[in-house]
């Protein structure tokens, strides 16, 4: 009988000993800042969670994480509160590479580190879900989940999709096109002006738009092309997009020019 590969070998990863493995490395003192050494929580305690704009009425980091089902004397621990307690790591991650003092000035130590950048999307994977990137929060759903499932978390105002694109995972293809659709759901509200102030490019817009796999299916004509090319064709997209929005602002300033002289 053939032998199995270490390479073919299943990777169970059951949650419930990942957890313990990652609250063994949290718990020591795992993370260097000013000549300081903290455990995990500590330091997200006391420098980074009161800058998190999503911790609510929480005065810590350990009371939001009781809240969302981890406690950090007890062992148990539900799959839910597992996803969410990845999650808040994400996040976390996420604020302090916001942050150039903690992020030029914080080290790990390679146990952490692992966990943070190798373990996550591994288990995330295993388990069959995703992290998305939006604005400036992460959140973790089911994979292929269907567009109407995922537009709903999206912010509806304009500016905020605008951001959200600009700082999405450059990876993050399928979020591209759910916000490259809702922007253009928000020019069709007023297509006539778009077409106004320079109709080829709204004209190619809407190509990529309703051709390329934002708006419905594929076109077969551009079924042959790599995601590398079209996240090229959308960041383009999203470009024409926004040069057309700042046409009307230019426009204004353009006129009120005239009128001074």
């Amino acid at each position: 009988m053939m032998r199995l590969s270490i390479f073919q070998l299943e990777k169970n990863q059951p949650y419930k000993e990942e957890y313990h493995k990652m609250m063994k490395v949290f718990s020591s003192k795992c993370i260097s800042f000013d000549k300081k050494e903290y455990t995990y929580f500590d330091f997200v305690n006391i420098h980074l969670f009161h800058n998190w704009k999503f911790r609510g009425t929480y005065l810590d980091c350990y009371e939001y994480l009781e809240s969302i089902g981890v406690s950090l004397k007890g062992k148990k621990i539900s799959k839910e509160s597992f996803l969410n307690f990845l999650e808040f790591l994400l996040n976390i991650q996420l604020l302090l590479n916001s942050l150039k003092h903690y992020s030029e000035n914080t080290k790990f130590s390679i146990p952490c580190k692992s966990i943070l950048v190798h373990n996550i999307p591994l288990l995330l994977d295993s388990y069959g879900y995703q992290a998305y990137s939006m604005e400036d929060r992460i959140i973790i759903l089911e994979k292929e989940l269907e567009y109407d499932d995922l537009l709903s978390f999206l912010p509806d105002d304009l500016m905020e999709l605008l951001f959200s694109y600009k700082n999405i995972n450059h990876q993050g293809i399928k979020m591209k096109r759910m916000i490259l659709y809702k922007i253009y759901q928000y020019m069709l509200q007023d297509v006539e002006k778009y077409k106004s102030y320079h109709s080829s490019l709204f004209t190619v817009v809407k190509m990529v738009v309703t051709k390329m796999g934002i708006m419905g299916d594929m076109d077969k004509k551009y079924a042959h092309l790599s995601n590398y090319k079209l996240r090229k064709y959308y960041d383009d997209c999203f470009s024409m997009m926004v040069y057309l929005m700042h046409t009307e602002v230019i426009l204004k300033y353009k006129d009120e020019i005239k009128t001074e002289g």
